[in-house]
């Protein structure tokens, strides 16, 4: 073997020497664009999601929500109550006291 590392009597070449690299057009520079900008918005995406899925709780309108919610709650669960009343008969009663 030769000091330069070529085998079978072939000349040395360095990697990249025989690579031949396109010029960078139009649709690369938008392709790279897009890429960067998903690179640089990807990170804090998530955060903002989560921000505008949970904007109630941030501009302070939770308690008007969970108040509605509680609301309805007791609504439709008295609702069902009488209805299983008139279907069931009332509920039983066990005298515990022996």
């Amino acid at each position: 073997m030769t000091e330069t590392g070529a085998s079978f009597n072939r000349p040395y070449k360095p990697f990249g020497f025989n690579v031949k690299v396109p010029e960078i057009g139009e649709h690369t520079m938008k392709l790279a664009e897009g890429t960067i900008s998903n690179i640089v918005a990807s990170p804090v995406e998530p955060l903002f999601n989560f921000l505008e899925e949970n904007e109630e709780v941030f501009n302070g309108n939770i308690n008007f929500e969970l108040n509605k919610m509680f609301a309805q709650n007791f609504t439709i669960g008295s609702a069902m109550r009488l209805e299983d009343e008139k279907v069931n008969g009332m509920p039983p009663q066990f005298d515990m006291h022996f």
